[in-house]
């Protein structure tokens, strides 16, 4: 396992939880009467290396929030919806180390993250739930760590659907279809090993009745099955 691996597992796990605390009350305060952004396909939110210190929060579409490795390679941390937060990562003072791109037409809302703080700050439920983050995201990054450094490409890979399943699944039939479309490659991605052992890995979950694809191309899944064998 090495640092580039950490800093990875820690970023994705950060970014996952951090999301949560960002909807509901706090959304009704914060995004009233602004305009809405409109990003299209394969454009990019905010990028690495930026240094502007805003959240985008989703109104629609789906946005991938990832890194490039320093040969080149990119990395998925994560795939948001409408609802989720972008950009959260910008609490830290540093240049951005992620970026964000749509992964469809996606509308947005941006806020300075200043006027995010202080509301945070006068809100003492708001505020412990931060801090509760924090101490889970810890733990989720753990949980990522020994995945990748003891799971074989399968086991990675059923975890990684069973993620997406639950963050982006409707109900098809007795499966869990994605909503949005990713390919092959952008599952790599996520899963941080080549397109070609992705490609076996999902023709094996496939064979087994875990994994298919609906007439529009969508991954339709078996959740419980891919739970099973991920564990």
């Amino acid at each position: 396992m090495t640092c580039q691996d950490d800093m990875e597992a820690r970023g994705a796990s950060l970014s996952s939880a951090l999301a949560v605390i960002f909807r509901g009350k706090l959304c009704d305060v914060v995004l009233r009467d602004r305009p809405v952004l409109t990003f299209g396909k394969e454009q990019v939110l905010y990028n690495i290396g930026d240094k502007d210190r805003v959240l985008f929060f989703l109104r629609s579409g789906f946005v991938k929030v990832g890194t490039i490795t320093p040969d080149g390679h990119e990395l998925i941390y994560d795939v948001r919806k409408s609802g989720d937060v972008v950009g959260e990562l910008c609490a830290s003072e540093n240049p951005r180390q992620d970026r964000a791109v749509a992964l469809e037409q996606t509308q947005a809302i941006t806020v300075g993250f200043d006027e995010v703080l202080e509301i945070v700050q006068k809100n003492r439920d708001l505020l412990r739930q931060l801090i509760e983050v924090f101490c889970n995201s810890l733990s989720d990054a753990y949980d990522q760590l020994n995945s990748l450094a003891f799971s074989d490409t399968v086991h990675r890979l059923a975890r990684a659907l069973v993620r997406l399943g639950t963050q982006l699944g409707r109900p098809s039939g007795e499966r869990i279809e994605l909503s949005t479309y990713l390919t092959q490659e952008e599952i790599s991605q996520m899963v941080a090993v080549r397109r070609e052992r992705v490609s076996t890995a999902m023709n094996f979950l496939r064979n087994r009745g875990m994994v298919d694809y609906s007439q529009h191309g969508y991954l339709t899944l078996d959740l419980k099955a891919l739970q099973n064998y991920g564990d």
